[in-house]
């Protein structure tokens, strides 16, 4: 990523902060991020999110700790409000940056499947225990 779209999605995400009150600790909410990093659509943003979740639990850390499940009223039609799911993160979590846009997860994703094919065929290659 060019360090002038570091730079602009660090601005943008540091006006999104929220702050808790009483308390001076910074957190985010996801929804409020799916914009900035390229999602149009929260299942899409939500697909990242869990594979955000899964990788805070295969590396050991506790999920609840940086990532916190919530509930949010959004508007709609005639004032009217309805409930959303939505994470918080929070200052000792994974930082917004962390997530990954859009682009870059697709970008992942194939270069993981690629990987996986050449493991795959470096394997079948390799000596078999019971052919000793």
């Amino acid at each position: 990523m060019k360090a002038e779209t570091v730079q602009r999605l660090q601005s943008e995400f540091d006006a999104l902060s929220q702050t808790v009150p009483g308390e001076g600790i910074e957190f985010w909410f996801t929804r409020d991020l799916m914009e900035p990093l390229g999602y149009a659509r929260w299942e899409n943003f939500l697909t990242a999110i869990k594979r955000a979740i899964e990788s805070c639990e295969i590396t050991g850390y506790k999920v609840d700790d940086h990532f916190r499940g919530v509930t949010k009223m959004i508007e709609i039609g005639k004032g009217g409000q309805r409930p959303v799911e939505d994470f918080k993160l929070g200052q000792r979590s994974y930082k917004p940056e962390k997530l990954a846009p859009e682009e870059d997860t697709k970008k992942l994703e194939r270069r993981v499947r690629v990987d996986e094919n050449r493991l795959e065929k470096q394997s079948s290659k390799l000596p078999h225990k019971d052919m000793e």
